[in-house]
């Protein structure tokens, strides 16, 4: 957004150099990006004014002008230029002078005369695309007055750098308003003031909306006998300091409007509308009509028009369309303000591939109690402008009304926000400075908040208003509070203990992905009803290798041992605690956490004094009991385990209290061949989220045995068929407390 000071000087008296004024704005939240002088493309140069004309003695076609410039004194300036008379008052861009072009003037000795200087023209001022002669001035003005002066291009702008959510001040008002905020100075919203003199509007125009979600108001005017004219020189000025490139008087009225309330406009000849009906509808299918940009362009559905009953008549909130354009034969004139859906309007713009001013704030929301003030100036200034007459009265369809939003809060909550200790004539003094309207009930504030301020829908938002406005630098650095400091949960120092036991033997953590190939289960052997075959699959998977979430992980440190081994590190102690998942009929799947444990290779380095010992089932088993002794847990039972990628006589269920928390074995040779291994792998996977249950916080002493324990070994020969377990449950059964452990 670019702020004329001018421009912005006419709603507020402000006492202050524009370049505190930037920062007294960047610091409160709205940042200048920089201050441009509109008067820099004219420096060194100065009106000048024409004391003689003669030929040049050696040069037919050129000309020496003797030239008044005030304190600067007398010049000498050949030119070319026909259309000079005596008295003339002319631009003179002198030694050192740079055009817009970007052109450095210098004094230049044209066949042996001295030329101090040149003469300008339009074009060569960038105020005209075509000259035919030097610039003439036509007002009574002192010979060396600067050129910008002279102008009325001595006006300086602020570069608005706006976020998103300060749509606000994209209009001229709504900086006013904030300005006014942050200097404390009143601020009072000019009111148009209209004469009405032409013919009711109801005899002129009907309003439909079809489509209220999209388009919740519209408002329109009248105004007759239109005469097309450029517009005036100050409008012009403020236009191009905005960027806006005048055009005529009603475009850059409603230009001048736009920019000055934040409410785009629209002119539509209104004599070229069908019936005199303005209907606004979503668009049919392949509906096509040409915009003002000379394109034929094809709508669907999803995009709002202004039409009439013959057809489209405008893109709603980005374009007008060729068939009701207003040009130089336009005689009455309707006049749109209205409030589109941002969502809607963001969308056509995309699809069309269309971006404009009217779209740009559209988008990104305006006010929609705004609209028929910014039409009611584009009213005053026709009539001001002596453009038309303005017909009595106006059309506005507000079918679905947009009301304040209004928020409650305390002091107490907007100082603990801040780490402030701010009272509440200041929080409201504050806050009623952006006009917001605050009502009090003891230590209770009631703010509504004017719907051009979408921002603020929040008590933070209220908080950001009152610490912006008191400065951010007045707030002093405050240190959190934090009752104590964070620590482990139980879980967490359990995983962390299990981690420091493992590490302290020698085995080494892994850690792979939690997702993998829904061809798994197959290299695994898992059989067709195999639970594990139930996966949670990936919506938007990264490659078919990690297309479903892993049931085990089994998988992972088979594969980690196979890409070691095949790099000849065939040695390997290796651990991995990480979640698994498993599908419910929930929404989302359960994630225990498991312990995985791989050994393959052998278990100490060969030399001369020790023999090669490999890796067997009860390594497996003594990192088990190790476990179980660290934790002081229930001993486990061991049965029969069936599970497919394990060897059938060297494989075991563990079960605790009933429940099934893991299993350990020798991984079954066709699995190993799967993996393209060799060597003999074991496996132990154990379901930390169950044991961790399993753990006894609260220990009981114990006093130590008078006597100390007798051991005894025992060699049984039993069939085949008995178990281990059985044994081992037969002895404690027997027993009773006096064995204490078996």
């Amino acid at each position: 957004m670019r702020v004329s000071y001018e421009w912005l000087q006419e709603y507020l008296k402000i006492d202050l150099p524009i370049e505190e004024l930037a920062d007294k704005m960047t610091m409160s939240g709205i940042a200048v990006e920089e201050i441009e002088d509109m008067a820099a493309p004219f420096r060194n140069m100065a009106v000048a004014k024409v004391i003689s004309i003669e030929k040049h003695n050696q040069a037919d076609n050129l000309l020496v002008t003797k030239l008044e410039v005030g304190n600067f004194g007398e010049k000498q300036v050949i030119t070319a230029a026909k259309n000079l008379k005596t008295g003339d008052l002319v631009p003179l861009a002198m030694s050192g002078a740079v055009l817009p072009d970007g052109k450095v003037i210098n004094d230049l000795n044209f066949k042996g005369i001295l030329s101090e200087g040149m003469l300008c023209s339009g074009g060569e001022l960038g105020l005209e695309k075509e000259s035919t002669g030097i610039w003439v001035f036509y007002a009574p003005l002192e010979p060396g007055m600067p050129v910008a002066e002279a102008l009325g291009c001595n006006d300086q702008v602020l570069v608005l750098e706006l976020t998103a959510n300060r749509s606000d001040c994209l209009g001229m008002i709504n900086v006013a308003r904030e300005v006014a905020a942050i200097l404390g100075i009143s601020f009072n919203e000019p009111e148009p003031v209209l004469k009405e003199e032409g013919p009711s509007i109801e005899e002129l125009i009907t309003i439909k909306i079809k489509d209220p979600d999209l388009c919740p108001r519209y408002a329109a005017r009248v105004a007759v006998n239109i005469k097309i004219a450029p517009s005036p020189d100050w409008m012009q000025r403020r236009l191009k300091a905005a960027g806006i490139r005048p055009i005529n008087n009603i475009v850059d009225i409603t230009n001048y409007v736009m920019l000055e309330y934040n409410q785009p406009l629209h002119a539509f000849d209104s004599d070229r509308i069908a019936e005199r009906q303005v209907i606004i509808r979503r668009a049919q299918d392949n509906e096509k009509f040409t915009t003002l940009d000379e394109v034929e362009r094809r709508f669907d559905q999803n995009d709002l028009l202004i039409a009439d009953p013959s057809g489209g008549l405008c893109v709603a909130g980005v374009m007008g369309g060729q068939s009701s354009e207003v040009t130089d034969q336009t005689v009455n004139l309707l006049l749109e303000a209205a409030y589109f859906d941002p969502g809607s309007i963001r969308r056509t713009a995309k699809n069309l591939g269309m971006r404009t001013e009217a779209s740009y704030r559209f988008e990104r929301g305006i006010d929609p109690n705004n609209t028929v003030n910014a039409l009611n100036r584009a009213a005053q200034l026709i009539e001001m402008l002596g453009c038309g007459t303005v017909a009595k009265g106006y059309r506005d369809e507000y079918l679905n009304r947009i009301d304040p939003v209004t928020i409650n809060t305390t002091t107490t909550r907007i100082n603990s926000w801040l780490g402030a200790d701010l009272t509440l004539e200041q929080i409201s003094g504050y806050l009623s400075r952006v006009c917001f309207e605050v009502k009090q009930k003891g230590d209770q504030i009631e703010v509504t908040v004017p719907t051009y301020r979408r921002d603020v829908t929040l008590m933070a938002d209220l908080a950001e208003e009152v610490a912006r406005l008191h400065g951010y630098d007045k707030i002093a650095v405050t240190i959190p509070k934090s009752d104590k400091l964070g620590e482990r949960t139980p879980f967490q120092k359990f995983q962390l203990d299990c981690r420091r036991v493992l590490q302290g033997v020698g085995i080494s953590e892994i850690m792979t992905y939690s997702f993998y190939s829904k061809n798994v289960p197959d290299q695994l052997g898992l059989a067709p009803n195999d639970p594990l075959r139930k996966m949670v699959e990936l919506m938007m998977p990264l490659s078919e290798e990690q297309a479903v979430m892993r049931t085990g992980l089994a998988h992972g440190l088979l594969s980690t041992i196979a890409f070691n081994t095949n790099r000849r590190q065939t040695d390997l102690a290796l651990f991995e605690i990480g979640r698994i998942y498993l599908p419910t009929e929930k929404v989302l799947p359960d994630e225990p956490l498991y312990l995985g444990i791989g050994l393959t290779g052998r278990k100490n380095e060969t030399n001369w004094n020790s023999t090669k010992e490999e890796y067997d089932f009860y390594d497996l088993k003594g990192i088990l009991e190790m476990i179980w002794e660290r934790f002081g847990l229930p001993q486990p039972e061991y049965t029969r385990s069936n599970r497919p990628y394990l060897h059938p006589g060297q494989s075991a269920e563990l079960l605790v209290e009933g429940k099934t928390i893991g299993y350990l074995g020798q991984v079954h040779p066709k699995v190993l061949n799967s993996y393209e291994l060799s060597e003999t792998v074991f496996l132990m996977e154990l379901n930390l989220t169950v044991i961790a249950e399993l753990i006894h916080t609260d220990i009981i002493f114990e006093p130590l045995p008078k006597f100390p324990a007798v051991q005894r070994d025992l060699a049984l020969v039993l069939p085949n068929k008995v178990e281990a377990r059985q044994i081992i449950t037969m002895i404690k059964e027997v027993t009773g407390d006096l064995a204490e452990r078996v």
